[in-house]
């Protein structure tokens, strides 16, 4: 079975009387792979997501980046950002340089989803420029071998960016910027499905009081990761 690589972000807030909070995606009932589940914006790497003029328009982090993720380190923190758009509609690590309604960004974001067009095409669009330093690498998981479905999923965290989170309908169906404790109780009480890798990394995170304090530490290349 064909391992893909995929890439996923934990964005971090603080809520305004829980502390630390986590963008937690319910994926739709449909999907063959974690139907149901409460995960973090993500998906499959895109063979678009190593363009050159993607990377042209970085300002900072992309050598940290490869370094730190390895092979194809560029393009998977490139689909990290991508996926944030397309299944939150938040834009990540990145500001857009051209003035865009927000009318103008939603069909965008549609056009994405339906694979109407290419995330090279709305980046131009949107002029959008990039700054890997604000995405930290912090794990690496791989499902095990069996059915349905295989991935290489590389895990990065960034501070979540102003703005509403909104589901797509199409891949995602709620949304809840959870506290990482409450999100492991409401597993653990059999309320919400949690892959392994999440459950972990909110673990993870329960440990923190605020956003910058886990993302301080997240960054730091000495924290010990999640297998």
């Amino acid at each position: 079975m064909t391992v893909r690589d995929a890439a996923t972000t934990a964005l971090l807030r603080n809520g305004a009387d829980s502390g630390l909070e986590v963008l937690l995606l319910r994926r739709h009932a449909s999907h063959v792979f974690g139907a149901n589940a409460y995960v973090f914006p993500g998906g499959a790497l895109d063979a678009e997501d190593g363009e050159a003029d993607l990377r042209m328009r970085c300002h900072g982090g992309v050598e940290l980046i490869e370094e730190a993720v390895g092979d194809n380190g560029f393009a998977l923190a490139m689909a990290a950002i991508r996926e944030c758009f397309e299944e939150a509609g938040l834009l990540v690590a990145c500001t857009a340089q051209a003035e865009i309604t927000s009318a103008r960004r939603d069909a965008l974001r549609l056009a994405l989803n339906t694979q109407k067009a290419s995330w090279a095409a709305i980046v131009r669009e949107m002029d959008l420029r990039f700054n890997l330093d604000d995405l930290a690498f912090f794990a690496h998981w791989t499902t095990p071998a069996g059915p349905p479905k295989r991935y290489s999923t590389r895990f990065f965290a960034a501070a979540a960016p102003p703005g509403e989170a909104r589901c797509d309908g199409l891949e995602t169906t709620h949304v809840w910027w959870a506290p990482p404790a409450q999100a492991v109780a409401a597993h653990d009480r059999g309320e919400i499905e949690l892959m392994t890798p999440t459950r972990a990394t909110l673990e993870s995170l329960a440990g923190y009081a605020d956003a910058d304090t886990a993302l301080g530490a997240l960054m730091d290349a000495s924290t010990v990761r999640v297998p």
